[in-house]
């Protein structure tokens, strides 16, 4: 250290600073403290000339986001699901019952109704109100057991349930509605609502059908003119209070329901009485399973009878099996056995292959490929022309017509005469029949088809054929709407039937003389057809029915039948009848052919048809009383 009074001495390369300038020359410590004042000044300086214009933003993003949000919703809400959520609304704060429209009728052609609806009561109760009032629920279902046949038990669930609305009773008589408004009970009401009545007991039942609890139609006429029977229910609005109470004081909306159309039916209910009538005597008298008939109108094709037998009340349709409420002339098909050589021999006049005087050598068996195919009976070979060929409904005969003809244009002629397509009438269920293509014939085909077999039509198809040769050559579409009933109570008619040239005049005018021969000549297969005081033209038919179980024909079960129309120089009805597995006797010219001339006869006379100018009786001889048409 240096001693004091002298003056120290800088070592050698030392810096000299001046006095003055170390004295200034601040600490680090002291330097940071001052430039963080210095930058926070600066910081809060800025911070105070930014923050309003930040904070606005920040408020403005914040405004926006919402408001885009909330527009999001709205449009959700108001748009995008506004009928969604005015449902829901709806049903929280509204109660809507529906008010069933009165159905149109179903009438006949003379204006008798078949099908109306009346007046009926429906019953009804809120279970909460009930329950909010304090109503002995036990006490009233005891009560209201009886006039609703119900069990107490089940009424008494329905009363302490927890729904706001319930149904206790359906379609009731009104006196038992009168009888529980009487009852005033606050929480219990009643409704008008129509029940379906059918006044004709049963007549037609089948081919109107029926329509079910809530008035819509579920089978025959009544489901296929449903939107037009049915018209447009109403509507009845009530408010509601919290947990589903209605609120009784609130004024009630009531929309009305609107009528249905009345549809007016070309059905002739005298005809069809008596086509029900033979049916069901020929039905037991055979022990048959059933049968049908269908009537036309020859010059408009109008359906003036429809029948099935056995049938069933449509007030009872529970009771009924499903055999006995179908429409079997249109929706069960069958082999038309020898009614079909009709088409087969008027294909072969039409085409001119063969004549009406033409002679055939027919043997009484015929061996085509590895088939056999025989006549009804044993016979020495006849030497006959094609008219005595359908008049014996002589299956070897036939199939020698057949072959002339070709496979080909016997096919083309079945497609024209309506086999194997739905006549197209109006009915649901109608079935189109069987026609196998003709590139998937064997060898066998043809002289099976030719006689009937092999090709299944229904009985309306059947009745559609003899209607050609009836008109002299036109095919014409089946009807059953005559028109429909206008708001001024006036018929507004339907459309004209459709018509198609099928065959020449000419040759339905041949087939027309054979037909009748069928039923008047020598040989005739179908004399107890005979209609008194008229000429009949018309053609049996006897077929055995396939086995739904296996290949090949159920054993003893046939189908007897007969198709013809009269008088024959001037056609104004057909009728073609179907007995469904007769017992005993199965041919169509014993079992279906009497049945023929009850129907014809009572038709012919109810729309006061002129008789014959010279009618021919023929008595029935041991070949001609209808057994020589065999399957």
């Amino acid at each position: 250290m240096p001693r004091a009074g002298t003056r120290s001495v800088p070592r050698a390369g030392a810096r000299s600073v001046p006095r003055a300038r170390r004295r200034a020359a601040p600490r680090p410590g002291h330097r940071l403290v001052r430039g963080a004042a210095s930058a926070s000044g600066a910081l809060a300086a800025a911070l105070a000339r930014a923050r309003p214009g930040r904070r606005l933003t920040l408020l403005l993003v914040v405004h926006l986001v919402i408001t885009l949000a909330m527009g999001v919703r709205l449009v959700n809400v108001q748009v995008l699901n506004a009928d969604d959520y005015a449902l829901l609304a709806d049903r929280q704060t509204q109660r809507r019952i529906e008010l069933p429209a009165n159905r149109g009728k179903l009438y006949d052609r003379d204006g008798q109704p078949l099908a109306m609806s009346l007046a009926a009561a429906t019953i009804y109760a809120h279970p909460l109100m009930l329950q909010e009032e304090g109503v002995d629920t036990a006490a009233l279902a005891a009560q209201l057991a009886p006039l609703l046949d119900r069990p107490v038990e089940r009424i008494a669930d329905l009363l302490n349930g927890d729904a706001g609305f319930t149904y206790l009773g359906r379609q009731l008589p009104r006196q038992v509605g009168d009888q529980i408004e009487a009852m005033e009970v606050t929480g219990l009401g009643v409704l008008s609502e129509p029940t379906r009545s059918y006044p004709a007991d049963g007549l037609a039942a089948q081919l109107v059908g029926f329509a079910g609890v809530d008035n819509v139609g579920l089978s025959g006429l009544e489901a296929e003119y449903d939107d037009v029977l049915a018209g447009q229910p109403g509507a009845l609005r009530m408010e509601l209070a919290p947990r589903g109470l209605t609120i009784s004081s609130a004024p009630r909306e009531v929309q009305p329901a609107v009528s249905g159309t009345d549809v007016v039916l070309t059905l002739d209910r005298q005809i069809q009485h008596a086509a029900e009538q033979a049916l069901a005597a020929a039905i037991d008298e055979h022990d048959a399973k059933g049968g049908s008939a269908v009537v036309l109108d020859v010059a408009t094709g109008e359906i003036l009878a429809m029948a099935s037998g056995p049938g069933f009340e449509p007030e009872e349709i529970g009771h009924s099996a499903p055999y006995e409420r179908s429409n079997r002339a249109v929706t069960h098909i069958y082999e038309p056995g020898s009614i079909s050589k009709i088409v087969t021999v008027a294909a072969a006049l039409e085409e001119g292959v063969v004549s009406p005087g033409q002679v055939f050598a027919v043997p009484d068996h015929y061996q085509v490929g590895p088939k056999r195919f025989s006549d009804a009976t044993p016979h020495e070979p006849w030497s006959i022309t094609v008219s005595d060929i359908l008049a014996r409904s002589s299956n070897v005969g036939t199939i020698q017509v057949a072959e002339q003809l070709g496979e080909q244009r016997l096919h083309d002629f079945l497609r024209v005469f309506g086999y194997a397509e739905p006549t197209g009438f109006g009915f649901p269920g109608e079935a189109a029949g069987l026609l196998p293509p003709v590139e998937s014939w064997w060898s066998t085909s043809l002289p099976t088809i030719a006689i009937g077999q092999g090709v299944s039509t229904t009985l309306l198809q059947v009745a559609g054929v003899l209607e050609t040769i009836a008109t002299g050559g036109e095919r014409v579409r089946p009807s059953i709407v005559r028109g429909t009933v206008a708001s001024e109570g006036r018929l507004r008619p339907a459309e004209p039937a459709e018509r198609e040239r099928v065959v020449s005049a000419s040759t339905a005018a041949s087939l027309n003389e054979m037909l009748v021969a069928a039923v008047e000549g020598e040989h005739a297969t179908g004399p107890l057809a005979a209609v008194p005081g008229y000429r009949v033209a018309g053609k049996t038919g006897t077929a055995q029915k396939p086995s739904p179980t296996a290949r090949g024909y159920a054993p003893g079960k046939y189908v007897a039948s007969f198709a013809g129309y009269a008088p024959a120089e001037d056609p104004a009805i057909v009728v073609a009848v179907m007995i469904d597995e007769p017992v005993g006797e199965v041919y169509g010219g014993v079992v279906a052919a009497p049945v023929f001339s009850e129907i014809a006869g009572f038709a012919l006379g109810h729309r006061r048809v002129a008789p014959s100018a010279r009618p021919i009786a023929q008595e029935a001889s041991g070949e001609a009383a209808g057994r020589s048409d065999a399957p």
